[in-house]
C-alpha cells in the first residue's frame, strides 16, 4: 500500500511539472528590435584637424591670413532607417592624457540621409569643456580660447568626438550613448558607440 501511495505522488508530481512547462512554453517570446547602425563615413580629405591653426587665438589666425581647418563625414543609417526621423549629432572633446570625453554639446539635427556634416576647428570646439566640475577643478576652463588674443587649449592627440542619438518616427527616443554620471565627466557619452568606428574621431595632429 505504502508503495502504491509513493507511485501516486509520484505521478502527480510529474503531471504537475509537465502543467507548469506546458504554460512555460506558452509565455511569449522577448521582443527584440533591430536598429540601424552608424559608422560615419569620414571624408579622407578633410579626416583631421591641423593643430597649428586650429590652436590659434582669433587675432593670431587673421595677422597670419589663414584659416581654420574643416573636419567632414557622411551620416548613412544602415537599413531600416526609414523608421528614423531624427540622427541627432553630438561633440565632445577627447582629452589624451586620460583617454576620456568631456560633457556632450548639441551640433545638429538630420532628418535626410545620407547627410553631410562639414564644420570647422573652431566651431568644433565652441561649448566644449575637457571636464565638468570636481573638487579639485571646481571651475574647468572652456577649451576654446576665452578672447580674441588667447589661444584654444588643445594639443596633439586630442579630439573632438561625434556622436549620435535616434528619435523614431512613433516618437521613441532610442540611446545610443548612455551618459556618464562619474564626478568629472557628468554627461559625456559612454559605450561602444562612443567610440570609432561608430563615432566620428576628429583629432588635433601637424600636418604630415
Amino acid at each position: 500500500m505504502k508503495n502504491y501511495f509513493a507511485s501516486l505522488l509520484l505521478l502527480l508530481s510529474a503531471a504537475t511539472t509537465l502543467s507548469s512547462c506546458r504554460e512555460t512554453s506558452r509565455l511569449p517570446e522577448p521582443a527584440y528590435e533591430s536598429i540601424p547602425i552608424i559608422f560615419p563615413e569620414i571624408n579622407p580629405q578633410k579626416s583631421y584637424f591641423d593643430l597649428v591653426t586650429s590652436r590659434y587665438s582669433i587675432n593670431a589666425l587673421a595677422t597670419a591670413n589663414a584659416t581654420r581647418p574643416v573636419f567632414e563625414f557622411v551620416v548613412n543609417p544602415s537599413q531600416g532607417y526609414s523608421e528614423i526621423q531624427t540622427v541627432e549629432v553630438y561633440k565632445s572633446f577627447f582629452r589624451t592624457a586620460s583617454s576620456t570625453l568631456g560633457p556632450r554639446v548639441k551640433v545638429i539635427d538630420l532628418t535626410s540621409f545620407p547627410a553631410t556634416v562639414s564644420i570647422n576647428s573652431q566651431q568644433a570646439l565652441e561649448g566644449l569643456f575637457p571636464t565638468t566640475p570636481t573638487t579639485d577643478i571646481p571651475n574647468p576652463i572652456a577649451v576654446l580660447g576665452a578672447s580674441p588674443t588667447l589661444q584654444n587649449r588643445i594639443i596633439n592627440g586630442n579630439a573632438v568626438v561625434f556622436t549620435f542619438e535616434y528619435v523614431m518616427k512613433d516618437g521613441r527616443r532610442i540611446t545610443l550613448t548612455p551618459l556618464s554620471t562619474t564626478v568629472g565627466s557628468i554627461g559625456a557619452p559612454t559605450g561602444p558607440q562612443s567610440l570609432a568606428p561608430m563615432a566620428a574621431y576628429a583629432y588635433f595632429a601637424t600636418r604630415p
